[in-house]
């Protein structure tokens, strides 16, 4: 049968050692990894996702279903940053209004703000 999955972008794989490296500095000056950043990626087309099936359809799923999708944590560094910047402002305003459709995940640098009594990361 044959493989029709788009390619793999990144270099390594999925994930490798190096998903964790910091990669991409954010607007609020936090410090992003591939991983991080396709995990935001994903938190937002989730949400894009759920919206358009609850209002009866999904352009955005049909074309994931049609074409297939390589998958963000597949992304080259340079593709993903360039998602990323394009969902930044609808990630922020998801997470201000409490409206991920899930958790961060544990590593995403929000967590440790979230957690730092002075708002600050400590180690970014």
């Amino acid at each position: 049968m044959a493989d029709n999955l788009p390619s793999n972008q990144r270099q390594g794989g999925q994930q490798t050692s190096d998903s964790h490296d910091i990669i991409y500095e954010d607007k609020r000056a936090l410090r992003l990894s591939h991983y991080v950043m396709a995990e935001r990626c994903m938190l937002v087309e989730y949400s894009i996702i759920k919206d358009e099936i609850d209002d009866g359809n999904s352009d955005t799923l049909t074309y994931i279903l049609e074409g297939g999708f390589r998958g963000f944590h597949k992304f080259s560094e340079e593709d993903l940053i360039a998602e990323y910047k394009d969902k930044e402002e609808s990630f922020y305003a998801l997470y201000e209004d409490g409206s991920l459709p899930y958790d961060l995940y544990d590593d995403d640098p929000l967590i440790a703000l979230e957690e730092d009594e002075n708002g600050e990361v400590e180690h970014a």
